[in-house]
């Protein structure tokens, strides 16, 4: 069994995941108590069962037990984050191992990681197989204090077999780490959760929502610029309660310029830090903020010494390595927080806004302007005291990053079901400004029915326009062509289980009852399997979410023979191709992209890199024309994948506008569990033409007509292979 599979999903995974705040008291080293935080389940959790074995154990009172329930290649068991902010020379951690019936190629293994890319042993070398009493296993690593962000352990079965744990043991140079507190550097602290932020409903007034849209600046500018914040020695969410119960009750101007003086007071002087300079600056975060705010020069002048502060390192956000995308660390989750109170809501709101005001590359993209959306959401969240109103509130906030990364990747308490949780058998999409049935799927259900080609007037009573328009203000919509494309998907999906609608059949208007039913009920279209195939008149179709690098390898000879080659990039990449097809493609190293991000000491500006080269010098490249189809499915790593195969003289890209969303994306936490993502690094191409919104370049417009879906065909691909048989 190879271990490079689950590598990769470890990389997806830490890097996708903010590192908690960590309690002593919470370790269950023992695994004498339930699997319960800090520790999470990872894997295959259909395959494999991870619980406390009170029968088979070590010492104490019971052990760890990770079981294949069946067989299979996948993995599963459980992974946990250690404090990142460890100080010493080397970390080991040991463990009473256990396995039983391991068969050949599966094996048990106890993981260490540290990132980004300091350590990394998951014992898949070493093949921990067949039947074993209980055996000590020990990891050792040095440990790089000042780079760390982020330290994890897991155990986990790969395979078919079972394994325990037990006595798990943690040292740094040789002392317990649940015994040893004066072993971490001055970072985070654990503090609790709590499910009230302690602050009653108050009433929205333009005088409390300006003291609050202040506060929110100042808040956000201190917790990413103090150099005492950096080191996490305050909790900054509790401070922002106490702020904002200070500025709502606050009689006059003077009372609240005198409680943010003693805030700046309680967190230490500061230097007076010189402005960096900075090369190729493409957006420069703006401060002068500062100079509007109603208080006196000495208060505003304490807050400009703050504004170039230099750290190592940051409590609360680093970069990921090799991309360099932002990580956002230690935000709590708050997941007791099922209905959020006043505090809480600005909490979000907070929280979210400056970590799109110093961490986006787009917002200078956003709609309405950044500043702007901080101004109209401090009264709504003030008045949004229900769950509903509350989550269509959020919804709105993160929708105006107008980014189809940034959507709500969770859902509020008060929006189950808020788009309906029954769904017609049929896949639509807006095809000449009209929503057009473009499938039918098999369901469970029989009654009226839908063909390919019906043009959808209304549903349930409202004409679609009168939809989009309800639906506008809640949608992640880059660009018009992903406006389409979510408006699309919604429009399938109801609250009933018979939809009536409105719709256009030859012409003729019609009114027929559809049955709506739930997602398990539907018999999902076959799914292409061929990842590339010939054509009529030697020409090679790629699909480029089944193309994976081997493939390349494997038949670039004879790819290289072929009159014509269609790219399909109407999908996601199933795997990453950008340094492995453009050498098919390109004679020499040509310049396709540059990047824009920001850095540890001077966040909120972003530098434009130089440009990045695919391909390599060679002689036998593929000299024929090569057609690209792309639609507003290409998102994201595919957009990026076509810029790439772009850099080829003779590629030439057919379709429409694509999605507009590019670059590493970084994971958000949320108050109450929810969840979104920023688009993390800025994409240009070379010449900075910007990628963002717009999408990528497309020599041929070429858009599906009604009357071709009518009549089954590509007009996309036709169009494409016409070019190609020239």
């Amino acid at each position: 069994m190879k271990s490079n599979s689950l590598f990769i999903f470890l990389i997806v995974f830490l890097t996708a995941v903010a590192t908690p705040v960590f309690s002593q008291q919470n370790f269950n080293f023992s695994f004498d108590q339930p699997i319960n935080a800090p520790w999470f389940k990872i894997g295959d959790t259909t395959v494999f069962k991870s619980s406390i074995d009170q029968n088979t154990y070590y010492s104490a009172k019971g052990a760890l037990r990770i079981e294949s329930l069946k067989k299979n290649s996948a993995f599963g068991g459980i992974m946990m984050w250690l404090p990142s902010n460890l100080k010493g020379d080397s970390i080991e951690v040991s463990a009473m191992i256990k396995r039983e019936n391991i068969i050949a190629g599966s094996y048990a293994s106890m993981m260490l990681r540290i990132d980004p890319e300091i350590f990394f042993d998951n014992m898949a070398n070493r093949q921990m197989n067949g039947t074993k009493n209980w055996e000590n296993i020990k990891l050792k690593t040095k440990l790089v204090p000042n780079q760390t962000e982020g330290i994890s352990i897991a155990f986990f079965l790969s395979g078919e077999g079972k394994m325990w744990v037990d006595d798990v043991l943690i040292t740094v140079d040789g002392k317990d780490i649940t015994k040893e507190a004066g072993m971490f550097v001055p970072f985070a602290k654990e503090i609790s959760e709590p499910a009230s932020s302690g602050i009653s409903d108050f009433n929205s007034t333009p005088k409390i929502d300006q003291r609050l849209v202040d506060l929110g600046r100042i808040w956000g500018f201190l917790k990413y610029r103090h150099p005492a914040i950096a080191q996490g020695k305050y909790d900054w969410d509790q401070q922002l309660f106490k702020s904002i119960n200070a500025v709502i009750m606050a009689k006059d101007n003077k009372s609240i310029e005198a409680h943010y003086a003693a805030l700046l007071d309680s967190v230490g002087t500061t230097a007076n830090y010189a402005k960096p300079l900075l090369e190729n600056v493409v957006h420069e975060i703006d401060y002068s903020w500062i100079d509007e705010l109603p208080f006196k020069d000495d208060l505003k002048d304490k807050l400009k010494r703050i504004r170039y502060s230099s750290f190592d390192q940051h409590h609360y956000f680093g970069f990921t390595g090799g991309a360099g995308n932002v990580l956002f660390k230690n935000e709590k989750k708050y997941e007791n927080v099922l209905s959020a109170d006043v505090g809480f809501r600005l909490l979000t709101l907070f929280r979210f806004w400056n970590m799109i005001e110093y961490f986006s590359p787009y917002k200078h993209l956003t709609d309405p302007k950044w500043e702007a959306v901080l101004k109209a959401a401090v009264p709504e969240m003030i008045l949004s005291r229900d769950d509903r109103s509350y989550g269509l509130s959020l919804l709105k906030m993160i929708s105006q990053v107008k980014d189809a990364h940034t959507g709500l990747w969770s859902t509020p308490k008060g929006l189950i079901n808020y788009y309906g949780k029954y769904r017609m058998p049929i896949e639509i999409r807006i095809i000449e400004g009209k929503a057009v049935v473009t499938k039918v799927f098999e369901s469970e259900q029989s009654g009226d029915k839908l063909s390919i080609g019906d043009v959808l007037i209304s549903k349930e009573h409202k004409k679609i326009e009168e939809i989009r328009d309800s639906l506008w203000a809640y949608m992640s919509t880059p660009n018009e062509a992903v406006a389409n494309r979510d408006l699309a998907r919604k429009l399938v999906t109801s609250s009933s289980e018979l939809v009536a609608c409105e719709i256009v059949r030859d012409g003729e208007p019609i009114t027929v009852n559809i049955v709506a039913m739930s997602a398990s009920q539907i018999k999902p279209a076959p799914k292409d399997t061929v990842a590339f195939k010939m054509l009529d008149n030697n020409i090679l179709y790629i699909n480029h979410s089944l193309l994976r690098g081997k493939m390349i390898t494997d038949n670039r000879l004879n790819w290289s023979k072929v009159k014509g080659i269609v790219i399909d990039d109407r999908n996601y990449p199933g795997d990453f191709l950008v340094f492995k097809l453009t050498p098919l493609l390109l004679t020499k190293p040509t310049d396709f992209v540059r990047f824009t991000s920001t850095s540890l000491q001077y966040p909120g500006t972003f530098v434009m890199s130089s440009p990045l080269q695919v391909g390599e010098n060679a002689n036998d490249c593929y000299q024929g024309k090569v057609a690209i189809l792309v639609n507003e499915d290409t998102q994201s790593s595919a957009e990026y994948h076509v810029m790439a195969y772009q850099a080829a003289a003779n590629v030439k890209v057919f379709g429409s506008q694509t999605a507009g969303a590019d670059g590493n994306v970084s994971s958000i936490d949320l108050p109450g569990n929810q969840r979104t993502m920023l688009s993390g690094l800025g994409v240009y191409y070379p010449d900075q033409r910007e990628t963002q919104r717009v999408g990528i370049k497309i020599d041929e417009i070429v858009k599906p007509s009604i009357k071709g879906i009518r009549e089954g065909k590509d007009e996309v691909m036709e169009k494409a292979l016409e070019y190609l048989n020239k």
